[in-house]
């Protein structure tokens, strides 16, 4: 029987401050097992392995950026705090970008993404294929600032320019530029 302390929300943030404590190459079920204080069996009930842990965190982290989200009146302010939003969350994780890059999703979970992703963008006017591609677009941006901001050439970068606001203006050209994309009969 699973332990009755253990939920997914648990294991994830369990999970999350191991990451950030000691990185994705350290992270593992028998550590996790030992910050939460039970057996590692315990958790197979909630996950299956190291892949099935990262696919967890990767999900948790997307769908508490997705929840933060404030309703806005147009798809660019949703956009704008979405990007915003996941360059917080993944800013502050260690080792993020090769967390995104790495982690395989189960097709059931990725379909949950989606229709989290569609419901306010098509409620806001875009079509389901220009939702997805902008969100899609937001997102690669977000996790290739995330993997450049946490390079091994971090430093040199930060001595040169703000990373944040060079990606808020990346962020607001990119949305920008989205205005000239949409057909407004589609």
């Amino acid at each position: 029987m699973a332990d009755k302390k253990l939920t997914r929300d648990s294991i994830a943030a369990a999970a999350l401050d191991l990451l950030n404590e000691q990185g994705l190459d350290q992270l593992s079920l028998r550590k996790l097992a030992a910050r939460l204080d039970v057996k590692a069996p315990s958790l197979y009930w909630h996950v299956a392995d190291k892949n099935a842990l990262l696919a967890l965190l990767a999900e948790s982290v997307f769908v508490d950026c997705l929840a933060r989200i404030p309703p806005g009146e147009h798809w660019h302010d949703w956009l704008r705090a979405f990007g915003r939003g996941l360059w917080r969350a993944q800013k502050d994780m260690r080792d993020a970008g090769r967390l995104i890059l790495m982690t395989a999703q189960d097709e059931a979970v990725l379909v949950r993404m989606e229709h989290a992703v569609l419901a306010p963008l098509t409620a806001l006017g875009l079509s389901a294929p220009q939702a997805l591609s902008m969100q899609a677009s937001v997102q690669a941006f977000v996790t290739g600032w995330t993997s450049f901001a946490q390079g091994p050439n971090t430093a040199y970068l930060q001595a040169h320019i703000s990373i944040d606001t060079a990606f808020a203006q990346g962020l607001d050209a990119l949305l920008r530029g989205f205005d000239h994309t949409i057909d407004p009969e589609n």
